[in-house]
């Protein structure tokens, strides 16, 4: 009980906070990454000009191809804010956790490399580092070292890094991360849920000066989505609720939808794009008032 009514609290704390006057950025997981969404007939496998006329910021992965790497970091910075997830780069998948990568300093010159044949500026892209490094048994301390590397190279990079849904925990957030975030999914209002709100505000009162904050949007459909009582119509009020909850967090600066293109986790999971048209219309709504 006690509980909940601390939730309570928080959760009316944000609500009266000032909306933020500041324009937020705004777009997806999944637009740049090589991934041929299961749930079109099309071989498309990058999505920039689908989303182009609504966002500001998504995510571009990194590949083993250098010359198309280049290419993607130019063709998106032309469109929006390349969110440049390199987590490949300084971390490896082990069947049980995510651990240093090895080869991170050869990697790393790979990198620097690729975007200096982009003639895109560092400055300009928001390095996406690692995703859920907790629940995935990667020491923070890990982390820390990979944004040293990054800042030693680019002084100025923007580094995000994303945790996944755990609001009893206490909020470690790295000096050197600039944007930090966590996702967790099927709430029909993340304002409403006392164990969202309750890990939100510890990121709050965690951030450094410098550090600002991601919010990370409801954009998918699942199965566990149907099990929550949501229809693929209701995807439009999650989204309206996500944009409402990122107006009235000043440290938001940035909301990123996972997901535009479906089948990241399985073919059973349907992105933004393969949503009914309201739903869709929603969202280019958002991204236009989030722009201004």
């Amino acid at each position: 009980m006690k509980r909940l009514i601390s939730a309570v609290a928080l959760c009316a704390a944000l609500i009266a906070a000032p909306a933020s006057a500041d324009p937020i950025l705004f777009g997806y997981a999944a637009v740049s990454c090589g991934l041929d969404d299961p749930h079109d007939t099309t071989d498309r496998v990058d999505y920039a000009d689908e989303v182009a006329d609504f966002t500001t910021a998504n995510q571009v992965c990194i590949t083993a191809d250098a010359d198309e790497t280049a290419a993607r970091l130019a063709r998106t910075a032309a469109l929006f804010t390349p969110v440049f997830y390199i987590e490949p780069v300084f971390f490896s998948q082990s069947p049980r956790r995510l651990r240093p990568n090895p080869d991170a300093d050869a990697l790393w010159e790979y990198t620097v490399a690729t975007i200096a044949a982009s003639d895109v500026p560092a400055d300009d892209l928001i390095f996406y580092l690692v995703d859920e490094p907790t629940l995935r048994r990667l020491p923070l301390s890990a982390v820390s070292a990979a944004t040293r590397v990054i800042k030693g190279t680019f002084p100025n990079a923007r580094i995000l890094m994303i945790e996944a849904f755990a609001p009893d925990d206490p909020v470690a957030i790295p000096a050197g991360v600039d944007i930090w975030g966590f996702n967790t999914y099927a709430l029909r209002d993340p304002a409403a849920d006392p164990a969202f709100i309750r890990q939100l505000a510890s990121a709050r009162t965690a951030l450094g000066p410098h550090q600002s904050l991601a919010l990370i949007m409801d954009a998918q459909y699942t199965p566990v989505h149907a099990a929550a009582g949501l229809t693929e119509a209701d995807m439009a009020d999650v989204a309206r609720a996500y944009a409402r909850l990122a107006r009235s967090t000043p440290e938001v600066s940035i909301m990123l939808g996972y997901t535009w293109a479906g089948g990241i986790d399985g073919p059973w999971e349907k992105g933004l794009r393969d949503l009914p048209q309201p739903v869709i219309a929603a969202h280019r709504q958002i991204g236009r008032a989030l722009r201004n």
